[in-house]
């Protein structure tokens, strides 16, 4: 990373200036939404008839948390349920889908059921009704002046991927970009690693992750990528308000281009002996460096302007010495 512009991009983060080189209004570089993915297929299996494992039905989830969460965010368009079960929460749920006229099936007659561990279903599946898509161009008309988007590059593992979800949730990000082809697409079983969360953030599948943050790039997103090989020690970088953050490949990171597209680079100090972390730690402890960097700022900010507006004050009073009194 060239150090000499440092200095000066930063002053600009929080300054509120645009980038040099890159003034006037952003421009799209033509970029326009993809199609609308094919028709979902159905859910619905013949009973005692096994699936394959890969031929899961199209939105399926299951697990306790990703069905509770996809009720209330009103996406469950089919419960199955074990009514074998005896536990207090799946009787809530299942309550709470009569009410919401969620069309309820006996979870031990589908086909898919024996392929699925009862301690990963936990007793209870569903069917989401289908997402309208989101699109970059949309988001980036959405957010505010602190804005964070992750995006990542060719994460293979849907454990990784749902708990990076779920961290970018907690977080509060306003999407996550994912790849196309070439990582792991979101399953049932990132759902369920996410504990339903990754129902709860906006997903942009993009064909070209460089040429997206490129997008972000001219409306006014700094992109900081994460790697561990070299870069800034994160916990002293100075994160700005409007970012990108790139996190790449579990055992190569960020592929060239993408690498090349970030303006910044920065690492998770390590101990001694210590390589890396697992990606969803690393993807967690950023986010909320950046937050906690910001946070920080802005109370600096506030104590600044205070202590500025209690010495105007007091010039004030100083300029008029044995000024009557209001008695």
């Amino acid at each position: 990373m060239d150090d000499t512009k440092s200095p000066s991009r930063r002053k600009s983060r929080r300054g509120g200036r645009k980038r040099s080189g890159r003034g006037g209004q952003p421009q799209s570089k033509g970029r326009q939404p993809q199609g609308k993915r094919p028709p979902k297929g159905k859910g619905a299996t013949d009973a005692g008839r096994a699936v394959p494992k890969g031929q899961l039905p199209s939105g399926f989830i299951y697990g306790v948390n990703p069905v509770s969460v996809a009720l209330d965010l009103q996406r469950l368009k089919v419960l199955f349920f074990d009514k074998s079960r005896v536990s207090e929460r799946l009787q809530h749920i299942h309550a709470q889908a009569q009410l919401a006229g969620v069309e309820i099936r006996p979870l031990q007659r589908q086909g898919w059921s024996r392929i699925l561990p009862a301690e990963l279903h936990q007793g209870i599946a569903g069917l989401l009704y289908d997402a309208p898509n989101s699109y970059l161009e949309e988001i980036v008309h959405d957010v505010g002046e602190d804005s964070c988007i992750v995006v990542l590059d060719r994460v293979q593992d849907p454990q990784n991927l749902g708990a990076v979800l779920r961290a970018a949730a907690a977080a509060g990000v306003d999407a996550v970009v994912l790849p196309k082809a070439g990582g792991c697409p979101v399953t049932a079983a990132v759902h369920r690693a996410s504990a339903g969360m990754s129902l709860k953030v906006r997903i942009v599948e993009d064909e070209n992750l460089a040429r997206a943050i490129e997008f972000l790039k001219d409306h006014d997103y700094w992109v900081v990528g994460c790697d561990a090989a070299e870069g800034e020690d994160a916990t002293l970088f100075e994160f700005p308000h409007k970012r990108v953050l790139v996190f790449g490949n579990e055992a190569e990171g960020m592929r060239r281009l993408v690498r090349e597209s970030c303006d910044y680079a920065v690492k998770i100090p390590m101990a001694e002996g210590v390589e890396s972390l697992n990606i969803s730690v690393a993807t967690g402890i950023v986010l909320y460096l950046a937050r906690a960097d910001l946070a920080r700022a802005e109370h600096e900010s506030e104590i600044e302007k205070a202590n500025g507006e209690s010495e105007s004050g007091n010039d004030g009073d100083a300029e008029a010495p044995g000024e009557p009194s209001a008695e």
